[in-house]
């Protein structure tokens, strides 16, 4: 999954071609970076490796992400773009169980889907690489459409009254628990991890507690 770039036809400048080449050169050494980091460590990020992998100079890339710290910043950023769209595509649906459910499931398909950007996310994949304050309150933005149907849902009666943030927050906790698990090779098979996800879901579900609409059919 991509953010969508401008359509070709629509380039009709030189500065609106130079910024389309260099908004693909970007998104060319972010998906090597992250390439490099599933298959070979943070080690391998670095700038000349990059280069090397592109075929383009080491000038370019610290023109644009100023070393290694603006290259982890970039997957980091990356990351959040892709997690946000993969919650935004999840709609709100009759219940809170269906919802939950479903955009469960939608974080577990993006986990897998970008191991690399997951990790970087949220399992430490780069040593000593810290996102900055504003980058920090993009990861926030991201979930913010969960908060938003999870009060929804309260204003209807349909989940305790409570702080919508905070129970978003502790529904996360356990489904990352077991996402990081079965991306570190913690399940003997996928086939296994998804059972102890859909169980986690389900738990989830139940703890919500008694009395109200929590079939996710």
């Amino acid at each position: 999954m991509e953010t969508t770039l401008p359509k070709r036809n629509s380039v009709t400048t030189h500065r609106q071609a130079r910024a389309y080449s260099n908004e693909i050169l970007r998104r060319n050494v972010v998906e090597a970076a992250s390439r490099l980091l599933v298959e070979e460590g943070p080690d391998a990020l670095t700038v000349r490796r990059l280069a090397h992998e592109l075929d383009c100079s080491t000038k370019i890339i610290y023109t644009m992400f100023h070393g290694k710290d603006g290259l982890a910043n970039a997957l980091y950023l990356e990351g959040c773009a892709r997690l946000s769209q993969a919650i935004e595509n999840v709609h709100q649906a009759g219940t809170p169980a269906a919802y939950i459910h479903d955009v469960a499931w939608a974080y577990w398909t993006f986990a897998l889907a970008n191991p690399s950007y997951y990790a970087v996310l949220f399992d430490g994949a780069i040593p000593r690489f810290q996102p900055s304050s504003t980058s920090k309150q993009t990861m926030t933005m991201a979930f913010e459409s969960i908060v938003a149907i999870i009060q929804t849902y309260m204003q209807q009666d349909l989940l305790p009254a409570e702080d919508p943030g905070a129970l978003t927050r502790a529904l996360w906790a356990p489904l990352h628990g077991v996402v990081s698990l079965a991306l570190l090779g913690h399940f003997p098979t996928l086939e296994e991890a998804k059972q102890a996800f859909e169980r986690t879901v389900q738990a989830l579900m139940t703890s919500l507690g008694p009395g109200r609409v929590f079939s996710a059919s």
